[in-house]
């Protein structure tokens, strides 16, 4: 729980500027607030129920950790990216919101911020303006980057997992069992 608050306590400090949006900040605000809750702790208490080792709680917990951080970071892309008839969001809600995410302070980096930057946290955006923001930063490379982060939570997350069916801390059952929910991860557009 005091994950969870942290991340959501770090949240709102992103959104009214009181805290730095850099990178590392917005990664740990996202594996606190999402991955703690909807994977670690599902992961956590599966393990307490089936009187699991404490070596297998802590794998479980870095392999929730992982998930948790790939489906926040792909949810991201989903929001400024993704097909709204898809998954039925206002596909222009983060950057009329001004949301802090690993696509922002990616594109804070690069060349292309100061045109992003002037529309950015708009209410009002208009969806010429928005789709023109989502092509900037596709441009800049925002996209690509975070679709490798997601890449890289998903790798990491397969590696402790085959590091615990090899040690023998998860069963192989378990471990496909993760491996499926893991590969809709990857992809998803809902």
């Amino acid at each position: 729980m005091f994950e969870t608050v942290a991340g959501e306590h770090t949240d709102v400090a992103l959104s009214d500027g009181v805290v730095t949006p850099d990178l590392r900040t917005i990664l740990a605000t996202s594996a606190y607030k999402t991955a703690t809750y909807s994977f670690v702790l599902p992961l956590r208490a599966a393990a307490v129920l089936a009187e699991a080792t404490p070596a297998a709680e802590e794998h479980l917990t870095e392999i929730g950790r992982h998930l948790g951080l790939a489906y926040q970071l792909q949810d991201d892309l989903l929001s400024v990216f993704g097909d709204a008839e898809a998954h039925g969001k206002d596909p222009f809600s983060d950057l009329r919101e001004g949301k802090e995410t690993a696509i922002i302070a990616y594109a804070r980096m690069t060349g292309h911020w100061p045109s992003i930057e002037l529309r950015f946290g708009t209410p009002e955006l208009s969806e010429p303006d928005a789709a023109d923001m989502r092509d900037r930063l596709r441009e800049c490379g925002a996209e690509d980057f975070v679709r490798g982060l997601v890449q890289e939570q998903l790798t990491a997350a397969s590696t402790v997992l085959a590091e615990a069916e090899t040690e023998g801390t998860l069963s192989t059952a378990a471990a496909r069992t993760i491996l499926q929910l893991a590969s809709r991860i990857e992809g998803r557009s809902e």
